[in-house]
C-alpha cells in the first residue's frame, strides 16, 4: 500500500519559507496549505505576507484570505477547516502541504489538542478590563511569571490569547494545580499525529534572518502596508481587535498614522517586534519533537527545496 504523507514547512518569519514552499509544491504537483493565523484574514495582504497577485497563479494557495478583518479564529477552529483539505489532497496526490509559523495552528491541524478547562466569564471580563486599562504588556508580564512557556508562544498584543492564558492558569490554581495540565507538556510537544507527517523546520544564522527581516519591513511599508491600514480604519470596522487588528504592524502603523510617532519610529518598532516574534516562532520549533531542522542560511529556495524533496521521497518509499 502506498503511504499518505503530510509534510509540513515550519520556521520563522522572514526564513523563506513561502519561497521554499512554493519549490516543493511544484515538484509534487500540490496546492500550499497556509499554516498562519492572520493570513486566515481579507485586508491585509502585504503586512501578513501573503504572496503577490503573481505568485499564486504559480501554485495554488488555501487558507488566505477566507475571513472577515474582524472575526476571531482559534487553532481549532483552523484545523477544522483544513482537516478536509489534507484529506482530499492525501486521496488525490498521497501528500498533503502545510507552510507558515504559527506553531499552535500547525499542532492543532497534526494533531488533537487536550481540551481546556471551561471559560470563566466573570474572571475573563476583570481581566479584559485590565488589558485595557493596564495595556496588554502587564497581561504578558503576568503569564510570563506564572508559565514561561505559554507567554512564550504568545504575542505581547494579543488580548484574546493572553486573556484565555491567564484565565487558564487561575483556574489550576484554584484547583490545586500549579501548572494547568491541558496546556503542558507532554501532550503538546510530543503529538500524536493524525497522518504520517513530516515536519521540516527551516533556521537561519541570527544576523542573517534579522537582516532579511529589517529589508522585509522596508518593503512592506513601501509596497502598500501603510495604505492597507489605512483603508481599514477609513472603513471603520468594529472589533478589528479581535481578528486582522492582531497583525504586528497594525498597531504601529495605526500609531503612526495618528500622527502618535513618525514614520522611522514606526519603522523601528515594527522591525523589533518582528525580531521578537521570530524569536518566539523558533522557541516553538525548537521544542516540538521529531522536527527536523534544515539550516537555510546563504541558501536559495530552490536547494532547500530539493532537500525537503528527497526526505518526502524516501519517507513515501519506506510506506511502500
Amino acid at each position: 500500500m502506498t503511504r499518505r504523507l503530510v509534510v509540513a514547512v515550519f520556521g520563522p518569519t522572514g526564513v523563506g519559507k513561502t519561497a521554499v514552499g512554493q519549490v516543493v509544491a511544484r515538484r509534487l504537483g500540490v496546492r500550499v496549505i497556509s499554516c498562519d493565523s492572520l493570513q486566515v484574514y481579507r485586508g491585509l495582504p502585504v503586512l501578513t505576507n501573503q504572496p503577490s497577485a503573481s505568485e499564486p497563479a504559480q501554485v495554488r494557495h488555501e487558507m488566505m484570505g477566507v475571513a472577515e478583518p474582524q472575526e476571531e479564529w482559534s487553532a481549532t477552529r483552523y484545523a477544522s477547516a483544513v482537516e478536509p483539505l489534507i484529506e482530499a489532497d492525501l486521496r488525490t496526490a498521497g501528500v498533503a502541504l502545510l507552510v507558515g509559523g504559527t506553531g499552535l495552528y500547525l499542532r492543532a491541524a497534526l494533531a488533537p489538542l487536550a481540551a481546556a478547562p471551561k471559560a470563566d466569564p466573570e474572571l475573563r471580563r476583570r481581566l479584559e478590563q485590565r488589558a485595557e486599562e493596564e495595556g496588554p504588556e502587564a497581561l504578558h508580564h503576568e503569564l510570563a511569571a506564572a508559565d514561561a512557556e505559554a507567554a512564550a508562544g504568545i504575542h505581547p498584543h494579543n488580548v484574546r490569547r493572553l486573556v484565555r492564558a491567564l484565565e487558564v492558569v487561575e483556574t489550576a490554581r484554584r484547583a490545586g494545580r500549579p501548572r494547568p495540565r491541558w496546556s503542558g507538556r507532554t501532550d503538546l510537544w510530543r503529538p500524536q499525529y493524525r497522518w504520517p507527517t513530516l515536519v521540516v523546520g527551516l533556521t537561519m544564522e541570527r544576523a542573517e534572518l534579522h537582516q532579511r527581516i529589517n529589508r522585509r519591513t522596508e518593503e512592506m511599508l513601501r509596497g502598500g502596508a501603510v495604505e492597507e491600514v489605512r483603508g481599514l480604519r477609513l472603513a471603520g470596522t468594529v472589533g478589528l481587535e479581535r481578528g486582522v487588528g492582531k497583525a504586528i504592524g497594525y498597531r504601529e502603523i495605526s500609531a503612526y498614522l495618528g500622527g502618535e510617532i513618525s514614520l522611522e519610529e514606526c519603522r523601528e518598532r515594527l522591525q523589533a517586534a518582528t525580531r521578537a516574534y521570530a524569536r518566539r516562532q523558533l522557541t516553538w520549533m525548537r521544542k516540538m519533537s521529531g522536527v527536523v531542522m534544515i539550516d537555510a542560511s546563504c541558501r536559495e529556495a530552490a536547494e532547500i527545496g530539493a532537500s525537503i524533496l528527497d526526505m518526502v521521497a524516501r519517507a513515501l518509499e519506506q510506506g511502500r
